[in-house]
């Protein structure tokens, strides 16, 4: 078990829950893993009860499963599960781009290309971490502008199970990120002709696309265990 950082007397049990969920989104904690609170406590410099607290946080969010008298584990990871955040996800940002299409200006484009463009200039080719943050960038970028805080709750919630599954199967699905670049370029070039309906169709389309892509190449179960 490995959770390293500093933490702040503002709000431990954030603080805390905010190393642990990390630590779990990032694979140091994997699937599977006993959650020692002494150790967790101790690598963090607090007491255990911010840790239990954070725990308790985390069973909510579905990353961490409490066994009766036997302690805390990271949950496993369900393929099936996951094509169901994945389909929320592709839910809530074509209902955001539903409500914020008519109103996004060329300022708003300039910014999706902006982080775009580091996409195709990124450093080394296959640095996974890099490309992931990008992607990220650009569709919080989009969700956030709905300014639907139900959506944002939501969205973020998926996505740390999203973005776990990536970190977990990265060794296999990392990509060359002008690939990335031109999947989202013609994402925003959608978006600036202003149709709705193939502009919901279109991101649907690129996040399912991105399931379907790194669930076959799990090795743990591909599309076909998921729900059709």
């Amino acid at each position: 078990m490995s959770i390293s950082g500093q933490v702040s007397a503002a709000s431990l049990k954030d603080t805390v829950r905010q190393a642990i969920r990390d630590a779990i989104i990032s694979n140091q904690l994997k699937p599977g893993e006993r959650i020692i609170e002494t150790e967790v406590a101790k690598s963090l410099g607090v007491s255990q009860v911010p840790v239990r607290e954070a725990l308790r946080g985390l069973e909510e969010e579905g990353l961490v499963k409490s066994v009766k008298y036997t302690g805390a584990f990271v949950t496993e990871i369900d393929i099936s599960e996951i094509f169901h955040m994945y389909t929320l996800r592709a839910e809530i940002e074509a209902n955001v781009i539903a409500h914020i299409l008519p109103s996004l200006t060329k300022r708003h484009f300039g910014e999706l290309y902006d982080i775009v463009e580091r996409m195709k200039t990124n450093g080394a080719p296959h640095d996974h971490a890099a490309a992931s943050a990008l992607d990220l960038q650009f569709h919080w970028t989009i969700v956030e502008w709905g300014q639907i805080a139900v959506y944002n709750r939501i969205w973020s919630m998926v996505n740390n199970h999203i973005h776990r599954f990536i970190a977990y199967m990265h060794p296999r699905t990392i990509e060359d990120g002008r690939d990335d670049y031109e999947y989202h370029k013609r994402l925003i070039e959608v978006l600036e002709q202003g149709d709705i309906d193939r502009a919901k169709a279109d991101f649907r389309a690129h996040i399912m696309w991105a399931f379907s892509k790194l669930s076959t190449t799990s090795g743990k179960g591909g599309a076909a265990d998921a729900p059709e």
